[in-house]
């Protein structure tokens, strides 16, 4: 079941659901609209190979350039960033949300993967934004760029998976230990 703007309103009121900064207009008909934090990433190097199985935990983020306080953040043609939430959000364990751009953006040629925000999950969003144009797409914090679907679930989970807690834009775990 999708969660209307009023009963995503209820679970504020009731602090089973925490998003911070909460502004006027984050809570939407059908789910929150998301600004982009002042944080961000980017390949550091062009043309590498990157082996995420080879990749001990903390290794993958050396592959990341990670831009603190930026003014602007340009998305080069067919390449991709991290970009995180101005908002921390704290999910209840039983909500569960799912991440699409706002069409206005996607119109523009610029594309997320399917992205689950899971039950219990708590932190700001990192969430991958792909330039799928021919053009360089430049995009300015605390834009609306993200909108959360809200999606009630069959019982309760807590996430306690690395990203748990995270502050400001997060790059990708290595694999290693996975593969």
């Amino acid at each position: 079941m999708i969660l209307t703007g009023e009963e995503i309103k209820r679970l504020v009121s009731l602090g089973r659901l925490s998003i911070e900064p909460l502004r006027g207009d984050v809570i939407r008909e059908n789910g929150l609209d998301l600004r982009i934090g002042k944080e961000y990433a980017i390949y550091a190097y062009e043309g590498a190979t990157i082996r995420p199985c080879e990749l001990a935990e903390g290794e993958a983020r050396r592959h990341f350039r990670v831009v603190k306080e930026a003014e602007e953040i340009a998305i080069p043609p067919r390449n991709f960033v991290l970009l995180t939430t101005e908002e921390y959000v704290k999910m209840p364990n039983d909500v569960v949300g799912l991440a699409n751009l706002r069409s206005t953006l996607a119109r523009y040629g610029l594309v997320i993967p399917p992205t689950v925000v899971d039950a219990g999950f708590e932190g700001n969003i990192t969430i991958e934004v792909v330039n799928e144009s021919p053009n360089t797409i430049v995009l300015k914090p605390g834009l609306r760029f993200l909108h959360l679907i809200l999606v009630k679930a069959e019982g309760a989970a807590k996430y306690l998976g690395t990203y748990l807690g995270q502050r400001g834009v997060t790059p990708p775990k290595g694999l290693k230990a996975e593969c």
